[in-house]
């Protein structure tokens, strides 16, 4: 038996020696390809590790609770519980962090509170170790069940409660996940507690090597999401600028899905000289390339931050971080990107918030539990191709009764799908009390 516990550890060691050179020189090789592009910021660095003495200075001798929200979906998410957090335990430091720019601007957007936002450390041992000597948290939350080996293993060798919220399993995930199950049982369980959002999630991570006793169903905490944002003063003129008209917002777009939607505008516009679109794309550095796209179509673009006029033939794409949610207040009609071509789709939960009718293409599978339930409940229309978009698009503008039937049960939806976030926290204070 000594023996077989012994070869088990030999094998875990050189996982993690193996998973620490591999991250290692992943960051190396991609380093350069984020200077090219313009992508190195000085955050970025903090990754890495190079970060002074005193940069956790606030946090310092306190009762620590670390949340980690990889990018935006996670960041909005977290903002419930981060809400939970700070009236329940007042007398905790909420900190959290995030991997991506867009997801640290959202957060400096949605966080309320003057809580303490960063960047996580890369999976590396002696990087993370350089973390949680300076932070000490005594509990972690990782959304979404983001599976961080070297930060899961020394939180919990410090003492750390861990815990996965929120946690879902996609399809393309559970298979290369499978593949791995005899190196990810033991990461998982190193980890206290999973708050997963299905049955199916349940069952996933359970038969990925968690034990049973340690997996809750929790529900959605994106159904918690609230709809309190706040409006900078871009949105305030906009909402001037679009008076009486109609507003198309098309939120989270991905490349090859702006020149099928422009064309389906100029089409539009010609019977509907009231209608408007704004374009959000999912990465705001493609505002450019976009740009010259309507220019193609021989429309004027406008980018949001300094938008002064609002005709037919002016496209608005914004350009700014954490604006979007507000600014689906202001729309008639709402068209979840990433989802005509093969991307995976985006939530649907916040122009739902706002009662708005919602449209979607095919393409949810990063979705597909907050899609199907829309779709069962008569929430959003679901189409698979830019033909069967614009003819929805079409019907929609010329039936104000149906619009508004499809935005209050897209509402309706939210209201009979809340508590998630409750739910989560019930659990939570049970393995750290």
């Amino acid at each position: 038996m000594k023996r077989r516990t012994r070869g088990r550890n030999d094998r875990g060691q050189m996982f993690y020696i193996f998973y620490d050179l591999l991250i290692f020189l992943a960051a190396m090789f991609y380093l350069p390809f984020y200077a090219l592009r313009g992508r190195v910021h000085r955050r970025l660095f903090v990754r890495l590790g190079f970060f002074k003495s005193d940069f956790f200075k606030e946090i310092q001798g306190s009762d620590v609770v670390w949340v980690h929200a990889v990018s935006v979906g996670e960041a909005r998410a977290c903002e419930s519980l981060v809400r939970l957090f700070r009236e329940s335990w007042p007398e905790k430091k909420i900190i959290v962090s995030t991997v991506t720019p867009t997801g640290y601007e959202l957060l400096r957007k949605i966080l309320k509170e003057p809580e303490l936002i960063f960047y996580a450390p890369l999976d590396i041992s002696f990087v993370v170790n350089k973390f949680l000597s300076s932070i000490r948290p005594s509990l972690l939350v990782i959304m979404e069940t983001e599976i961080w080996p070297n930060l899961i293993r020394l939180s919990k060798s410090r003492g750390c409660c861990v815990v996965v919220a929120n946690g879902r399993i996609s399809d393309n995930s559970y298979g290369g996940y499978q593949k791995i199950r005899s190196i990810l049982g033991p990461i998982l369980n190193d980890v206290d507690l999973f708050c997963m959002q299905t049955d199916a999630a349940v069952d996933r991570i359970t038969a990925l090597g968690a034990s049973r006793d340690r997996v809750k169903k929790t529900g959605n905490i994106k159904f918690d999401i609230s709809s309190d944002v706040r409006e900078s003063g871009a949105t305030a003129r906009l909402k001037d600028l679009v008076g009486d008209s109609f507003l198309l917002i098309a939120g989270s777009t991905h490349e090859n899905e702006e020149e099928v939607l422009l064309g389906i505008y100029a089409s539009l516009r010609r019977d509907f000289n009231n209608l408007r679109l704004l374009i959000a794309p999912r990465h705001v550095q493609r505002v450019d390339s976009i740009r010259r796209m309507v220019k193609l179509q021989g429309l004027e673009a406008a980018y949001f931050s300094n938008l002064k006029s609002l005709n037919s033939s002016v496209v608005v794409l914004l350009d700014t971080i954490g604006d979007l949610n507000s600014l689906y207040k202001l729309c008639g009609i709402a068209f979840v990107g990433g989802s005509l071509v093969n991307k995976g789709g985006h939530n649907p939960i916040e122009p739902a918030l706002f009662s708005k009718p919602i449209i979607f293409g095919k393409y949810m599978g990063n979705f597909k539990e907050i899609r199907d339930i829309f779709i069962s409940e008569k929430a959003a229309l679901e189409v698979d191709s830019a033909a069967g978009l614009e003819y929805e698009l079409r019907r929609l503008l010329a039936d104000e009764a149906e619009r508004k039937a499809l935005g209050e049960s897209a509402r309706g939806l939210l209201d009979k799908n809340k508590g998630a976030a409750l739910r989560t926290f019930a659990e939570i204070r049970k393995v750290v009390t």
